[in-house]
């Protein structure tokens, strides 16, 4: 029976991080399934999910926390188990938000997304310069799922609301 390790690695970008990992994951006979990568400031951040057999899961475990030195970090976790999808019977949206950067913008959006029920399912955010006149812009943009009770229309219009208390706009609308 297999099982399911999430590992989240964090430490100064530079060549060779995957690889190092990957050489962990093949050597435990492992599968790499999923994953999530990105460079920020000058920091690598992953987070990978693993599947194993059973009876490798701790000495891979083991072997991944093996790589920890003064730069490089490493969380391992053992996964929930697969129940299905409690968000399956909600609704998939596009979330896009663009406007003056500015301090607490993704709280008040978190604070409104949670208080409604709605789970983000993946998000990215980034600070960008305005083309003209290089004002930083700040950008977000995620997949949402929605509860079936609330109605895109309530949805948008209750975004719509905190785009303008926060000065920025937000678009919402079905996943394509």
């Amino acid at each position: 029976m297999r099982t399911h390790l999430v590992v989240t690695i964090t430490c100064p970008d530079r060549p060779g991080i995957v690889e190092r990992v990957t050489e962990v994951v093949v050597g435990h006979s492992a599968n790499w399934e999923e994953s999530r990568m990105a460079r920020l400031g000058g920091d690598f951040a992953g987070i990978v999910k693993i599947s194993v057999l059973e009876e490798h899961a701790a000495a891979l475990a083991d072997a991944l926390r093996g790589l920890i030195d003064e730069q490089l970090s490493v969380l391992v976790k053992a996964a929930q188990p697969g129940v299905g999808d409690p968000f399956a019977e909600y609704g998939l949206y596009e979330f896009r938000l663009l406007g003056a950067d500015h301090e607490g913008i993704v709280h008040r959006v978190a604070s409104y997304l949670a208080g409604q029920g709605i789970n983000v399912e993946n998000m990215e955010t980034e600070t960008v310069l305005a083309p003209v006149s290089a004002t930083p812009l700040f950008q977000m943009q995620a997949q949402i799922k929605v509860p079936p009770a609330l109605s895109l229309a309530d949805l948008q219009a209750n975004l719509e609301r905190i785009g303008d208390e926060l000065g920025v706009d937000i678009t919402v609308g079905p996943s394509s």
